[in-house]
Parts: C-alpha cells; structure tokens; sequence
C-alpha cells in the first residue's frame, strides 16, 4: 500500500472538510471521493489507500475554518489548482434532491473560503471548474439528469404520463 505525502494528506483533508461543511458525507461523495484518491493521488492504483485509511480522513471532520491552514501546506500552484478541482468535484456531487440546488449552501460557503484561501486568478478558477464539470462521473451525471427530467412525473400506473 502506497503512503500519502503531506501535500497529498492536505488535499484530501480539504476534499473531505468541503464534503463535511453540510455536516454529512453523502455515498455519492464517498464513492468520489475513492475515485478520486485512485485517480489522483495514486495514478489510477485503486489498492493505494485502503478503505479504512479513507475512512479516517472522513472521520477527522475538520472545520471549514481550518481551510487556510491546509491550503498553506500545498507546495505548488499544480497542488493548489488540484484543490479546487477535486473540490468543486466534490460539492457538485452532495445534492441530496433534485429540489435542492446543485451546490448546497454550506458547500457553498466552504468552497467560496477554500477559492479565497488559493489564491487563484478568476480565469484559473472558471477553467478549472469547466474542467471539473468534464471530468465528474458519468453515471452521477445521468443520475442527475434522470432524476430532474423525472421528477414531475406521476406513477407509471395512472397511465397519465408527465404531471
């Protein structure tokens, strides 16, 4: 099993405090957030951190405020534009309900600290979120789309179709 460095802790603390900032850790947010470590900070070695490793980053459940100080420990731009992504990854799959808002307001506000705290340019932050947007699971997506293009439906068996 592969040991994280510290820049790689610091990111998936960030990623796990953007996910808990709503005070819940979705399944869907779990099983992104295993994606991503395989992804991202394992090059695709899907035994890289054991479930029980991931686990005790969700548990840690640091507070939104702590985001300055996990920011500080990324050591380059590439590790700060990581952040974000994986980030806004992350706050884009926590709906709970296609009645809610994609983002929900806690998310919002600890993704709106973690943007201040990287310090990047506006036109860096658009690309990356575009980029987030591409790269976000396929099946979440669909998921999504379903459930919005479903939700006014009456039950199939009044034979009246949409609402």
């Amino acid at each position: 099993m592969a040991e994280l460095t510290s820049v790689q802790a610091a990111l998936l603390r960030i990623v796990c405090t953007v996910a808990w900032a709503d005070g819940e850790c979705s399944s869907a947010e779990r099983e992104l957030l295993a994606e991503l470590v395989a992804r991202h900070l394992h090059g695709n070695i899907a035994s890289g951190l054991a479930e029980a490793e991931l686990e005790a980053f969700l548990v840690e459940r640091l507070p939104v405020a702590g985001l300055g100080d996990l920011v500080a420990q990324l050591t380059s731009s590439d590790d700060r534009q990581l952040a974000l992504k994986l980030s806004y990854m992350m706050v884009r799959v926590g709906r709970r309900s296609p009645a809610e808002p994609s983002i929900n307001a806690q998310e919002r506000a600890a993704y709106r600290l973690l943007v201040d705290r990287l310090g990047l340019g506006d036109e860096t932050i658009r690309e990356i979120e575009w980029a987030a947007e591409a790269d976000l699971p396929k099946k979440a997506g669909l998921a999504q789309l379903l459930a919005e293009l479903t939700a006014g439906w009456r039950t199939p068996d009044d034979g009246r179709g949409p609402a």
